[in-house]
């Protein structure tokens, strides 16, 4: 059974008061904190939050901290219960993993539209649905301020003063060629864009603004994809063994997918 993947763009985002519909976000203080199924040491680990990241908060309870599962992680459903993206069922079980014998994440419901990213077996693999949550330890996450709004100004009197002369528009010359951006790529509309991928590799620099991945094969590098991160980040990690999530595009004219960086696993353990 073949199932055709798509692209599917939303914000995630959660009401958590019905009172202002505001988004409440969390932001991690450690060092690669555990993502749980549950709130609770002994349950399955999903993955690594790493420090700065921020995830949206759902509730928190006994020192642990509900977030939705962000959109890196990959989930699994049966396959034979999912046609054209569609939950079919009543009930459908969003597991860890594809199998049984991995643990609950969400349950959908009948009529739920599923993102599809691939399948193995009789298993396909999913994006997150929207309400999926997983768990951080409270003490290693802070609740992320939002901005305090502008204060209302006090209503000016209206004076009526003679119209002002206009005055004469300064001409700003065009910048030069030298002070334009150093990336200018056009997005091929021929080719699937923004899709999720995981590539591992070493990393390299490649044209200005960019950097890539590479295979080292013999005394030969193979490039596998150009890399699109903050400059300082990329500059600290250069020939680091490395494992980049995060979404895939295509530029016009250039031969290798251009990644967007979300994720870096820094020398990762890597297994068929």
């Amino acid at each position: 059974m073949k199932f055709h993947l798509f692209a599917l763009f939303s914000a995630t985002c959660f009401s958590i008061t019905a009172q202002t519909n505001e988004v409440v976000k969390i932001k991690v203080t450690g060092d690669r904190v555990s993502l749980r199924t549950k709130a609770d040491l002994n349950s399955e680990l999903l993955d690594r939050a790493m420090r700065d990241e921020e995830l949206v908060f759902l509730e928190k309870t006994n020192g642990w901290v509900a977030v939705q599962a962000p959109d890196s992680l990959n989930f699994w459903a049966a396959g034979e219960y999912i046609q054209n993206g569609i939950v079919v069922p009543e009930k459908l079980n969003i597991r860890s993993g594809p199998s049984q014998n991995y643990s609950v994440v969400f349950v959908a419901n009948k009529g739920d539209a599923i993102v599809l990213r691939g399948e193995f077996n009789e298993w396909v693999k999913i994006a997150p649905p929207v309400g999926s949550r997983v768990w951080i330890s409270e003490k290693y996450t802070e609740i992320v301020q939002p901005p305090k709004p502008d204060p209302v100004p006090a209503p000016v009197p209206v004076v009526e003063t003679p119209e002002p002369k206009p005055e004469p528009i300064a001409v700003v010359p065009a910048p030069t060629e030298e002070e334009l951006k150093p990336l200018m790529l056009v997005l091929d509309d021929t080719k699937e864009q923004g899709v999720y991928d995981e590539i591992p590799g070493i990393l390299r620099r490649a044209n200005p603004g960019l950097y890539k991945l590479v295979l080292i094969v013999g005394i030969l590098e193979e490039p596998i994809c150009l890399v699109r991160g903050n400059e300082a980040q990329m500059e600290r990690y250069l020939n680091r063994s490395m494992l980049i999530k995060g979404k895939k595009y295509w530029a016009k004219e250039v031969a290798l997918p251009v990644l967007k960086v979300e994720k870096i696993h820094l020398d990762p353990i890597l297994s068929d």
